[in-house]
């Protein structure tokens, strides 16, 4: 009988981890091996060696004859493994158990949507495929942001720009403004505080100043100076120096997510999580034959048109 591994998921000490289980057996009964480790591999590519009373880092627990857990802090997104070891010499429960686990964003106000919600849509009360589910809303959060070429939670950043023009700057999505301020001299020191309504003013578009004014609440895209008088214009540039000018420390993103990318969200990740029962693109059969699904929603399409940003992301 082989040996028994699991990765799940708690807090320890306020802390996500995942932890991770192995059960050693010999003939089909618990048993213990010479030596037990667990090799780790970050999604980083970087590999640490865990033992049970071997060399640092000894924290693997013994939790009764066979049985073993491993604590893993869940600090890096992307997809882990593992591999189990016991008694690498041989002997009566000497076994290899490898596997991987999956650690999700921690934001999960990235997705736009719920799991519970994609479940309602798609009628689902169990918990069977709820792993599935979570990578076909992640999947469809980040399909939306590459249609529209922006994203709608929000983020505090600095990000650094190019001037456009002594005057003018456009801009990626930003819903509050903590700072900006200009290198002059091309070293990098921005070392030139402008003041947001004395020396500057956040647009929402070309003329367009009102953030409501469409009937719901949109991120500025335009900086524009109003204190040429006072000295305040955005740098000029040259070769052999740097071109990132102007930085902006603010809150990016969007104020709020706008209903229509939570449907589309919702939306694409149903139809995701459906693909799996549809290979090759063809779902079931019909009085009139095969089904070939279609590329592309164009309900999805329509809901997401009016956000799609005209000049994609403008920051360095």
């Amino acid at each position: 009988m082989p040996s028994l591994t699991t990765v799940f998921f708690q807090t320890v000490g306020g802390e996500d981890v995942a932890t991770l289980t192995m059960q050693f057996q010999a003939a089909g009964v618990p048993a213990d091996p010479s030596n037990v480790s667990c090799v780790i591999t970050d999604p980083a590519s970087t590999a640490t060696v865990h033992t049970y009373l071997g060399a640092v880092p000894a924290d693997i627990t013994k939790n009764s004859t066979g049985n073993y857990s491993l604590n893993i802090p869940s600090t890096v997104t992307g997809l882990w493994s593992y591999c189990w070891i016991g008694d690498p010499a041989g002997g009566p429960a000497s076994d290899v158990q490898a596997g991987t686990w999956t650690v999700g964003p921690g934001t999960l106000s990235t997705f736009y949507t719920s799991l519970e919600e994609v479940k309602s849509r798609l009628k689902i009360t169990d918990s069977n495929d709820d792993d599935i589910l979570h990578g076909c809303i992640h999947a469809a959060a980040r399909a939306v942001e590459k249609w529209t070429g922006r994203f709608f939670y929000q983020s505090q950043q600095t990000r650094t720009y190019r001037p456009y023009t002594l005057y003018e700057l456009p801009i990626d999505d930003l819903i509050t403004c903590t700072q900006l301020a200009v290198d002059y001299n091309g070293t990098g020191v921005f070392s030139t505080v402008f003041v947001q309504g004395v020396d500057f003013e956040l647009q929402v578009g070309e003329d367009y100043f009102n953030p409501t004014a469409g009937g719901e609440q949109h991120p500025y895209t335009l900086i524009r100076i109003i204190n040429i008088s006072g000295g305040q214009w955005f740098p000029f540039v040259w070769p052999f120096s740097r071109l990132d000018r102007i930085q902006i420390i603010g809150n990016w993103g969007w104020p709020s997510v706008p209903y229509a990318v939570t449907e589309a969200t919702r939306q694409t990740a149903s139809e995701l999580y459906k693909l799996k029962d549809s290979p090759f693109g063809l779902s079931g059969t019909s009085e009139f034959g095969v089904v070939r699904l279609p590329k592309q929603n164009p309900y999805v399409q329509k809901l997401l048109s009016p956000y799609i940003h005209p000049r994609r992301r403008v920051g360095i």
